[in-house]
């Protein structure tokens, strides 16, 4: 006889019980745990709950911007140039030509007047750094002006010094204060061997407007300059241009040096 395996016994005594049929199952031995444990496993009924969501995920937090560079910095807070200023900015732009146009060009550091001052550093120890005179007699504040009026006299002397005016004028007879007499104030060198031409006319110069004051648009000035630049050109000097002491082709020889017998 053919053994009916239990879970089918099983399945029909369950599907009996449901209908209320009963049946001679009221006294049937529980099934054994070895039985009930042969048979298939009931899948549990799946939950109708929602799932949960999955955590979010954490952004990390934002870095701290770095610091603006110190120049950036100070930009930033620099006052930026109010509206109203700009029309006046822009006006400078126009009227700085017009007022550059204006100003003085400035003064000549060179030129004859400075050569000149170079070769009076010869005479100062006689006449003194500023003209006020010494063993020389005195240059400064007009007083070489008052002597020579003209300055081709003036060079004149420079060149053929006191001798030939042993004891006669000098310069200008109706001097204010007394004319000057060769030989009345020591003895003046000739400078006709030991200074060139062009260095006697720039000392006569230097003299003339810096001791003397002489204005640098007078008539005797600018005569004195175009023979300054006549001699720079390499043009011989007419003789007759100077005094007559100064036309001589040999002047004479001038005494033993001595204090100068000056303007």
């Amino acid at each position: 006889m053919t053994e009916i395996p239990e879970h089918l016994l099983q399945r029909s005594r369950e599907r009996r019980a449901a209908l209320g049929l009963g049946g001679g199952d009221a006294g049937a031995a529980p099934a054994s745990p070895a039985s009930e444990s042969s048979g298939t496993e009931v899948t549990p009924a799946a939950s109708t709950a929602p799932a949960p969501k999955p955590a979010a995920a954490i952004e990390p937090e934002p870095k701290a911007p770095e610091p603006l560079p110190h120049y950036v910095q100070a930009s930033q807070r620099r006052q930026r140039i109010p509206v109203w200023a700009v029309p006046i900015i822009a006006g400078l732009i126009f009227w700085a030509p017009i007022y550059i146009g204006t100003l003085s060009p400035p003064e000549e550091t060179g030129g004859p007047v400075a050569a000149g001052g170079e070769v009076y550093s010869t005479c100062a120890g006689c006449h003194g750094p500023a003209g006020g005179g010494g063993v020389g007699r005195q240059l400064s504040d007009g007083e070489v002006l008052l002597t020579f009026p003209d300055w081709q006299a003036h060079a004149d002397y420079i060149i053929v010094g006191s001798g030939p005016y042993e004891g006669q004028v000098i310069g200008d007879p109706d001097r204010p204060g007394g004319a000057h007499i060769g030989g009345e104030f020591g003895i003046m060198p000739a400078f006709a061997d030991s200074l060139t031409l062009l260095e006697i006319l720039e000392v006569t110069l230097y003299e003339r407007v810096t001791h003397g004051g002489a204005d640098m648009e007078s008539d005797d000035i600018v005569s004195l300059l175009e023979a300054i630049e006549a001699v720079e050109a390499g043009e011989e000097l007419d003789p007759a241009s100077l005094s007559p002491g100064a036309a001589t082709e040999d002047p004479p020889d001038s005494a033993e040096p001595g204090p100068a017998d000056s303007p």
